[in-house]
């Protein structure tokens, strides 16, 4: 991995499949984006979260996405979706692997 970002999306309850749909469609553009390397999916169905692990070239690549994303409107899609709304989104920006 280049630069780690994690994700935690926390669903509503009983909103786990509308936000998996949500990803289906937006990932894609994601996965396009100049600086995204990787994007993994893994869903947590005891407690409806959906979690990413990515993979950027660099933390600014996605600084420039984040930034994107907010400009189209992803928080509003979220909104609805997510328990404590778009705000319940949770980032760590973990950058660069090191061997200590």
């Amino acid at each position: 991995m280049n630069n780690l970002v994690l994700a935690t999306f926390p669903a509503q309850a009983g909103k786990l499949e509308e936000l998996k749909n949500l990803f289906r469609e937006a990932l894609v553009d994601t996965r396009a984006f100049d600086g995204c390397i990787s994007i993994e999916v893994y869903v947590e169905k005891d407690t409806e979260t959906v979690h990413l692990v990515e993979d950027w070239e660099s933390l600014e690549d996605y600084g420039k996405y984040l930034q994107w994303r907010l400009d189209t409107g992803l928080p509003a899609l979220l909104d609805p979706i997510l328990e404590g709304g778009a705000s319940g989104l949770k980032v760590m920006r973990c950058g660069v692997r090191e061997d200590i």
